[in-house]
């Protein structure tokens, strides 16, 4: 059983994303690996120590004290992406503390076609093209490192519901991408993805049709299935693969599973978080047919007050300019904060307008000043 706190916080949420007016406005972390350049670890003694990545996402909801979080220490999982041994997909730079990602292409366009026809060989031979020299004991050692990520990730939403309660934005199995980003992110790359929209619309299109169908719609009538009520939303997708698309391209490639993932949440009286990377104005239109209560977007890029104009029925959540918090002041980053809160009214989360990632994303003093403020500010 939770405790009274953490179903107020809950309430709160929800509350906001129904525009029902509310004392406060809740505060939610969109900071990632920032947390560890804020605490006494290096990026590989965190990144490769579940102890220290615990200790160190502890003592940053101890400092800063947070209604919500995103990330719990587990966005990037280095031992779970080297354990297949050559083939991972960061270069980690312990000279500067800081990992790039690099843009793994692990079919050719003509991979569409036997995708669509057999989505599961497709799949093994894209992992034999990444981990061509794969043994028996790398995919043991995935799959134990699978397992040992599973129980970490566990142990940390335990810890924030239970003993500082604290909810999560959305479960793990919550969080459900669209094919788009499958193909864009995880196979072709959003290059390659970006000109395979253009060149083979056709094959594009039936290899997406094959993924939602066998791989999203039983992930989403799964996770509709089970009891999410203990968290900020239902379920959570993320957009980035549209930056590349014209509205006209939206409607084809991306908006039909769009739209059945949000029709199915609402159908259950449920509600999604929807992260948008990049811009999404051109796409407005799309959403503005859905009823208040039930959809939160959190933009990237975009004026948060100028998304609520043209979306009037949406929760936007966000705002907070790591621009502000990395190069500001305690006192402009107040004044922002209270800018945001006093001029988006209800039917606004405060949180920040990116994934909160760099060193220079944010000063220490600046966001302890931001969170002291929120939490004591009345509307």
């Amino acid at each position: 059983m939770y405790s009274q706190e953490y179903q107020e916080i809950v309430k709160l949420f929800h509350d906001r994303m129904s525009f029902t007016e509310t004392k406060r406005v809740p505060h939610l972390s969109g900071f990632y690996t920032w947390k560890i350049h804020d605490s006494e670890f290096s990026f590989k003694e965190a990144l490769y120590d579940d102890k220290k990545m615990e200790k160190l996402v502890c003592d940053f909801h101890h400092r800063y004290n947070f209604d919500g979080y995103f990330d719990l220490g587990t966005r990037n999982p280095m031992r779970l992406v080297d354990s297949m041994g050559p083939g991972s997909i960061y270069i980690f730079n312990e000279y500067n503390d800081s990992f790039n990602v690099v843009d793994k292409v692990m079919m050719d366009e003509t991979g569409y076609d036997a995708f669509a026809d057999d989505p599961i060989k497709a799949v093994r031979a894209m992992i034999k093209t990444k981990y061509p020299n794969a043994t028996a004991k790398n995919l043991l050692n995935g799959m134990n490192e699978l397992i040992n990520f599973g129980r970490f990730s566990g142990k940390m939403a335990q810890t924030f519901a239970e003993k500082f309660s604290r909810p999560s934005v959305f479960s793990m199995t919550g969080a459900i991408m669209m094919p788009a980003e499958f193909f864009s992110s995880t196979t072709r790359g959003i290059k390659n993805y970006a000109l395979d929209m253009r060149r083979c619309p056709e094959a594009v299109t039936r290899a997406q049709d094959t993924y939602f169908k066998h791989y999203n719609k039983p992930a989403i009538e799964k996770n509709l299935a089970s009891d999410t009520s203990v968290y900020i939303t239902d379920c959570y997708t993320a957009l980035l693969a549209y930056a590349t698309m014209n509205v006209k391209q939206f409607e084809k490639f991306y908006w039909p599973y769009l739209k059945e993932y949000i029709d199915t949440t609402i159908d259950h009286n449920k509600r999604m978080y929807i992260y948008t990377e990049s811009t999404m104005l051109r796409f407005t239109d799309f959403f503005n047919d859905y009823p208040k209560g039930y959809i939160v977007i959190h933009p990237e890029e975009d004026s948060v007050f100028t998304l609520k104009e043209k979306m009037p029925n949406i929760c936007i959540s966000g705002g907070m300019s790591t621009i502000t918090l990395g190069t500001g002041s305690p006192e402009q980053a107040v004044e922002e904060a209270k800018t945001l809160i006093d001029g988006m009214g209800p039917g606004f989360i405060l949180s920040q307008d990116k994934m909160v990632s760099f060193k220079n994303d944010c000063k220490r003093e600046n966001l302890l000043a931001v969170c002291n403020f929120v939490r004591e500010y009345e509307i």
